[in-house]
């Protein structure tokens, strides 16, 4: 009897398994769906930007640079989609595997129930029930006799439930394998599709680079200007630093973080990938640090921040709150602002319209100047960088991945 009620109970583990197998699965996909429609969401935009630089009849980098990340938005795309084709492949072979098990426990429940049904047969009078309690040697073998009986009756009921039961989850897993089946050749036919519009947009990105390698003399003057335009605002950080240190000096004191400052330092720091985004919307076009020239074959070019390509008449916001510690103007690159959060540092480089003047505090989420929108190529990028102290940072790492 013990055993028989330990068959039932491992069935129901089984089922119960499956059940939260079935849950992470989901959530899976649907995280995995939630990140899909995000990079449609950000491939939509993309085109938005890329029609406005076309609209000047003239190739650059910038749309070079917008059409590398709706590539790599359609590949990330394309990887969610094989990620939920090999996620419905492992819930086919599990489902597949417990209906197997169900199955095979079934056959068991079934044989010891057609024991207990010819045992119930064998002794289906009242008359015989009584004569096996009446026939005991004592009052307490009686009384055990008679619970048996009880039981026995009470189980027989239980496993025609739990038959009745494992065939209706049989049924049921059977159904959903072939619901899987036809989401993951809707999703097959959508990888099939995308890989498509893939090809589509390389073929783009190829018959434009060919265009721009034409104009290399005038690609090397421009990377030598974002050179010039980087040296220029590493020479501004570390003035601003070495002027801290200085007038440390005279005064007799070592630099150290305000009370407040460090406050602000801290929450800085706790916010790492937290940071609102310096645009309402736009899409990283260009990242961090050391890699090739989207263009020029064995050049490499070195980013200290990270450029954002939004829409004309997009406003730069502050990342955090902090003081303003210099407004310059470079040639080539419009306005710069620096602004100081403890012992960070964040610039906001390619600014018309500048908002605020050094020494300002400003709080996060602040306008701070419009993003310039160049002439010729309608291209409208902020770029952005972040320091802590003389050390540069990956912008990426600290914004808001939302």
């Amino acid at each position: 009897m013990h055993r028989e009620f330990l068959k039932y109970g491992i069935l129901l583990y089984l089922i119960l398994q499956i059940l939260v197998n079935q849950s992470s699965f989901s959530q899976t996909k649907e995280e995995l769906e939630i990140e899909k429609q995000k990079n449609l969401e950000e491939i939509d935009y993309a085109n938005k930007l890329l029609q406005e630089t076309q609209d000047t009849r003239k190739e650059n980098i910038g749309q070079i640079r917008i059409i590398n990340k709706r590539i790599q938005l359609r590949n990330q795309i394309i990887n969610s989609i094989q990620q939920e084709i090999e996620l419905s492949d492992r819930e086919i072979d599990e489902k597949n595997q417990l209906i197997t098990e169900m199955e095979n426990d079934l056959q068991k429940i079934r044989k010891e129930y057609e024991r207990l049904i010819l045992f119930a047969y064998r002794n289906r009078s009242k008359y015989d029930k009584l004569m096996f309690i009446f026939s005991a040697e004592n009052f307490n073998q009686a009384y055990k006799r008679m619970r048996y009986i009880q039981q026995l009756t009470k189980f027989r009921r239980k496993q025609a439930q739990m038959i009745s039961d494992v065939q209706k989850e049989i049924a049921n897993e059977i159904v959903l394998i072939e619901n899987i089946k036809e989401e993951k050749e809707s999703l097959v036919n959508e990888r099939i599709a995308e890989n498509i519009v893939l090809e589509r947009e390389r073929n783009q990105k190829n018959q434009v680079v060919t265009r721009l390698r034409r104009k290399e003399n005038d690609l090397r003057k421009e990377l030598e200007e974002k050179r010039r335009i980087n040296e220029r605002i590493e020479k501004e950080i570390a003035a601003i630093i070495e002027e801290e240190a200085r007038r440390m000096r005279e005064s007799g004191l070592y630099r150290q973080l305000t009370p407040e400052e460090r406050i602000i330092s801290d929450n800085f720091l706790d916010n790492k990938g937290r940071l609102p985004w310096p645009t309402e919307r736009g899409i990283i076009t260009e990242s961090f640090g050391h890699h090739p020239h989207p263009v020029i074959p064995g050049i490499m070019i070195q980013n200290n921040g990270i450029d954002i390509a939004t829409v004309e008449g997009a406003e730069a916001r502050a990342l955090f709150d902090g003081v303003v510690s210099k407004v310059i103007a470079i040639l080539g690159a419009n306005y710069t602002v620096i602004i100081r959060h403890g012992n960070f540092l964040t610039v906001y480089q390619n600014l018309i319209n500048v908002k605020v003047k050094k020494g300002d505090n400003v709080k996060v989420k602040q306008a701070i100047g419009t993003v310039y929108t160049d002439k010729e190529t309608h291209t409208t990028v902020l770029h952005i960088e972040i320091w802590k102290e003389l050390e540069k940072q990956n912008p990426a790492d600290w914004l808001s991945k939302n």
